[in-house]
């Protein structure tokens, strides 16, 4: 340590000390001295020499002793100089470091001042003490306008009980203590300002201010407003996310790379009746049927491999029902740009599907209803297209029988035969097949069983059933329950009319062949049988002209009335040919009494041995019996015996004449005889017969005579 004497008094003195660690200064010296040697040096510390350091003396130097200043007595000046020598490296050490503190104070008063984060200082009660000048771009206060205020004044009243929990938490540890808010901060425009404040309790430094006693709060505060608004959009969206993701009806899912499901929504648990915990972690094919495992694997590879969205439409049997879906596959990606995930959305399009495959097979349909030429082929057609249209297994066209009130199938799928057996009988009046086919309105249910309407149990459970106008009904149907919507039952009228109308084209057709068919034979008949008899009483007419004989004019009356009877059978039979029209029910005995008496019968007997009952267009059946009696009579003379009788499903008529020859039988009843009127006859029998859809058959009877045969009556 080196030590330089000088004179206060003489300044030349000052110029020789390059350097000065510290001024050892007796306190005889002039306080006027005194402020030029602190102005020349004014971080050097003063060490004063006390003369006489009584009663006064805290007043007087001490109260002038800065923080880096000291005093030794001036006794030990002398006696003990090694004390004094330590007393001044202890003043200069010390100025050292509070040298040193104070440039750090600065430093840090530079950073806090220039700070764009908030700094306060609260004391113990929290009150500001101070505030960072940033307070004026954060809150718009002047830096020094809220010093003295209570803090918790300004804080927002839904975060003050936190803010203050956090404050006084600290503030009451006997340890330095860091706590954590996030709050709304009154702006100077009245507005709230979002902060997220991070402080910490210290003690008060006493050597400073010896009026600030206890433990203060330091908060270092960052504007948040921006981030907090954006946190909650961000959250707000996740939110509606998660809404969106929770109540969609498509079918949501994340997968690794190893193909385990990381994420699934309610409607995929829903999908495949799992709970979601039931499927996460699990693979594909713990998870889907093994028929479409290696689909939706080959899928997944796919999208991965090429490192983008892809779509797909999946057609899957999930739980024994086909589903499909649209698909749209996309491969997640790191921050690397390395796929760490594939995410899926797929959407149902079940419906859409089968509603494209339906007018499809409603468009193939037209084409092949429109080859059809038979009744036959038009229910194989129309049984075919509705099984796939709308997808219903037990199919059926019911065609009615008006004289049991019954439908009965035309055509039918095995699936039917199955359920109501080869030929089942659909009930009038409380059948529901049975007024859609009266009412002409169509009926769907998706839960048979259910349904007041249907009286019986059955093994249906869900059915369509499609009029046909005056043929009868469309009958589609399943054991399985099924909701038919609206494009079902559209579908279902559209091909019940394409049915309908192929129908009436059949009938028509039909028809027009028969009418075609009679017109020929009529032809024939007035080109060749009318013909004979015609020219044969013109030839008698003209020899009895020539010969004035008038016995003449018998053969051209028996001409006359020849031609007049082919005439009558030509009439029956066009008649026949209309078809059948009105039913009612009669006994045969009634009938067959009728016709006796509408004819010519001499000697000839009629016993009828049957009270059975029948129902039938009575006009034709009448008809029926006029023919075949007349015939009976005519073959097997005036005196003959006819019997009718009951067999079973019919009846007979027989009677005691000459018979028919075996090998005639069958060109009678096909109408290929020459005889004019035994021609007629049988083919008037026939037609009645063809049109009740009953059957003919000729024999002989017990008395040797001709027997007729008539079978299927209901």
């Amino acid at each position: 340590m080196t030590i330089t004497v000088v004179d206060a008094t003489h300044v030349d003195d000052w110029d020789r000390t390059e350097s000065v660690d510290c001024v050892l200064c007796h306190d005889s010296v002039s306080s006027t001295e005194i402020d030029r040697i602190r102005s020349e040096w004014p971080a050097v510390p003063f060490v004063y020499v006390i003369a006489d350091h009584g009663e006064g003396f805290e007043e007087g130097v001490m109260a002038e002793l800065r923080p880096v200043d000291d005093w030794v007595g001036e006794d030990r000046l002398v006696a003990e100089p090694s004390f004094v020598v330590a007393r001044l490296r202890r003043t200069v050490e010390r100025a050292e470091v509070l040298s040193d503190v104070r440039e750090r104070a600065a430093h840090f008063s530079g950073l806090v001042e220039n700070a764009s984060d908030l700094v306060t200082v609260l004391d113990e009660n929290g009150v500001v003490q101070y505030l960072s000048p940033s307070v004026s771009d954060i809150l718009g206060y002047e830096q020094n306008e809220l010093v003295g205020e209570y803090a918790f004044d300004y804080i927002h009243p839904d975060d003050t009980d936190h803010a203050a929990e956090v404050f006084f938490d600290g503030v009451a540890s006997e340890e330095s203590r860091t706590g954590h808010a996030v709050f709304r901060f009154r702006h100077a425009n009245g507005s709230w300002i979002s902060l997220e404040g991070v402080g910490q309790s210290i003690p008060a430094d006493t050597t400073v201010d010896t009026e600030r006693d206890g433990r203060e709060f330091v908060v270092i505060s960052r504007d948040i407003t921006e981030m907090r608004k954006t946190i909650e959009e961000l959250r707000g969206t996740r939110d509606q996310l998660q809404v969106i993701l929770d109540n969609t009806t498509a079918v949501v899912y994340m997968k690794d790379l190893e193909q385990r499901y990381l994420y699934v929504n309610p409607a995929f648990e829903q999908l495949f009746d799992r709970s979601r915990e039931e499927i996460l972690g699990k693979r594909s094919e713990e998870i889907h049927p093994a028929v479409n495992v290696e689909q939706i694997n080959e899928m997944d590879r796919e999208v991965l491999e090429k490192g983008q969205s892809n779509k797909y439409v999946e057609d899957f049997r999930i739980q024994g029902k086909r589903r499909v879906f649209f698909n749209v596959r996309a491969p997640l990606f790191d921050a690397d740009g390395d796929p760490y995930a594939i995410y899926g959305i797929a959407t149902e399009i079940t419906e859409r599907k089968e509603r494209e495959e339906s007018m499809q097979a409603l468009a193939q349909a037209g084409p092949r209803l429109l080859e059809c030429e038979t009744m036959e082929s038009v229910g194989s057609v129309a049984v075919s297209v509705t099984k796939s249209v709308l997808n219903q297994p037990i199919t059926a066209i019911l065609v009615s029988d008006e004289r049991d009130d019954v439908l009965r199938p035309a055509v039918m799928t095995d699936e039917l035969i199955e359920q109501l057996g080869d030929s089942p009988r659909i009930n009038g009046s409380a059948s529901v097949a049975w007024r859609v086919f009266t009412t002409g309105e169509l009926y769907a249910s998706g839960n048979v069983d259910a349904d007041p309407e249907v009286e019986e149990p059955t093994a249906i459970a869900s059915e369509i059933i499609v009029p046909l106008g005056e043929h009868g009904v469309l009958l589609a149907a399943s054991t399985e329950p099924r909701e038919f919507d609206e494009h079902d039952l559209e579908f279902a009228t559209i091909l019940g009319s394409m049915i309908q109308g192929t129908i009436d084209r059949v009938d028509r057709e039909r028809q027009l062949q028969t009418k075609n068919q009679r017109l020929g034979e009529f032809s024939n008949v007035i080109a060749h049988d009318l013909r004979n008899p015609l020219a044969v009483a013109k030839g008698y007419t003209e020899l009895a002209q020539d010969t004035g004989d008038v016995a003449h004019l018998s053969d051209v009356e028996e001409g006359i009335e020849r031609a007049l009877s082919i005439m009558d059978g030509l009439l029956a039979l066009a008649r026949t040919g209309q078809g059948v029209s009105e039913f009612d029910s009669a006994t045969l005995e009634r009938l067959a009494n009728e016709a006796w008496s509408s004819i010519e019968t001499c000697d000839a007997t009629l016993q009828v041995e049957t009270d059975r009952t029948v129902t039938a267009d009575l006009r034709w059946l009448r008809q029926l019996f006029e023919n075949v009696f007349r015939n009976a009579i005519e073959h097997g003379g005036t005196d003959c015996s006819v019997r009718v009788g009951s067999i079973d499903g019919g009846f007979y008529i027989a009677d005691d004449g000459p018979g028919i020859d075996p090998e005639h039988r069958d060109r009678l009843l096909e109408a290929e005889t020459t005889d004019g009127d035994v021609r007629f006859g049988f083919k008037i029998i026939q037609d009645v017969v063809d049109a009740h859809g009953w059957e003919l058959s000729i024999g002989e009877s017990e008395d040797g005579g001709a027997r007729f045969e008539i079978v299927g009556l209901r």
